[in-house]
């Protein structure tokens, strides 16, 4: 199980681990690169989903970000407004054909 985490998702960090990099800090924001099932806990918990991200170090080979140390960011239905613009942007992709 991959707690509905996909690549390409934005996620909201909520705590951070001492090993992971300075960036990797509660608030920050990332995209998901890979999304890992059963990932092993190395202090011996319950294994779970893992995350590596976009433009952030990895951990190591056999390592990467705890998914419980996130949060995923979902963006809201489009408004009025933006589905106007998507409206005219399709359309406008049409006359350029």
């Amino acid at each position: 199980m991959t707690d509905d985490w996909r690549v390409d998702d934005l996620a909201l960090c909520i705590s951070r681990h001492e090993r992971y990099p300075p960036g990797v800090r509660p608030g920050a924001v990332f995209t998901v690169r890979a999304v890992l099932a059963e990932m092993p806990d190395l202090v011996g918990g319950q294994p779970g989903t893992a995350l590596k991200f976009k433009d952030v170090p990895d951990l190591g080979p056999r390592a990467a970000y705890c998914a419980r140390r996130f949060r995923k960011i979902t963006p809201g239905a489009p408004d009025d407004f933006d589905t106007e613009v998507i409206d005219l942007l399709a359309g406008a992709k049409d006359i350029c054909r």
